[in-house]
């Protein structure tokens, strides 16, 4: 069981986010993919406009890339594609 606090602390970090966060709705619907959920990835990825799809589902997502965001998984991300200000924490 959470102690109390751990939820209190939730909630703040959740308002947070939805303060600071952007919000997508997607204005198109696809079926490129079997699985409907990973259809709305791709959804998403294309009302943003998003860089990447990072996933290790290799499965599904079968293409190196939708439009313009590329699908990789994360060891390609993490070794070629990172930010450059991530790499020099190494």
């Amino acid at each position: 069981m959470f102690h109390r606090s751990f939820w209190q602390n939730t909630k703040i970090v959740l308002a947070n986010i939805e303060i600071k966060a952007t919000s997508y709705h997607p204005h198109i619907t696809l079926n490129l993919i079997s699985d409907k959920d990973d259809n709305k990835i791709l959804e998403l990825a294309d009302e943003c406009e998003a860089d990447f799809i990072i996933t290790g589902n290799t499965n599904d997502f079968t293409f190196p890339e939708y439009k313009k965001t590329k699908i990789v998984t994360p060891r390609d991300y993490w070794e070629n594609h990172r930010p450059a200000e991530c790499a020099s924490h190494d």
